[in-house]
């Protein structure tokens, strides 16, 4: 007989960053199921039946911190009840540049990130910013939906991003406050951009 599942569990926190050496510290943290789920959600997606494994093996790695808890043993009746609060993924979905909060360039050597914060600070004297151009671009190319991610809270979209694209974006690097990302930016090699929006 199963037992009901529990509202909250203690789960020991530790860095995965901490290296060889070094030794990380460990929290011991009380944990509702449905943050601990959420954790979980962002390395599987809505798959009960790994959910499940995950529950039970009592340990997952989320970013760069690990999460290790006494094994809890759920039916995928059980995850499926649980699992409907959360979102699901909304390919009909369509683009709304006015929730976008984060985007990623993507290309062969890694990626670049430009926060709505840091990109919409408008220099002295200017009267657009380089968020405002960005995303003006991307429009242009055609954003479509790609995933729901659970670790970012937001809807994934993903525009290709052709050279004569990416040379326009370098070209408005100039607006950009900061100077040391103006200066990656007009460096970086980028194929592609994925755009982070909130519901």
């Amino acid at each position: 007989m199963l037992v009901p599942l529990p509202e909250s569990i203690a789960a020991k926190v530790s860095s995965e960053a901490a290296g060889y050496i070094t030794m990380s510290r460990v929290m011991l943290q009380q944990m509702p199921l449905a943050e601990l789920l959420e954790r979980i959600l962002g390395v599987t997606g809505k798959n009960p039946r790994r959910i499940g494994e995950i529950l039970l093996r009592g340990t997952i790695v989320s970013g760069a911190t690990r999460y290790r808890w006494e094994g809890i043993e759920a039916t995928e009746q059980e995850l499926e009840a649980l699992l409907g609060a959360f979102p699901d993924a909304r390919p009909d979905r369509p683009f709304d540049a006015s929730h976008c909060t984060r985007v990623v360039l993507r290309g062969p050597r890694g990626s670049l990130e430009f926060t709505i914060e840091a990109a919409s600070e408008k220099r002295l004297f200017k009267r657009t910013s380089f968020w405002d151009e960005l995303l003006l671009a991307l429009g242009a190319l055609g954003v479509e939906y790609r995933h729901y991610s659970y670790t970012d809270k937001t809807d994934i979209y993903e525009a290709a991003l052709p050279l004569a694209a990416l040379e326009s974006l370098r070209a408005h690097a100039a607006l950009l406050k900061y100077s040391g990302l103006a200066d990656q930016l007009k460096r970086f090699e980028a194929d592609r951009a994925e755009l982070y929006v909130r519901r």
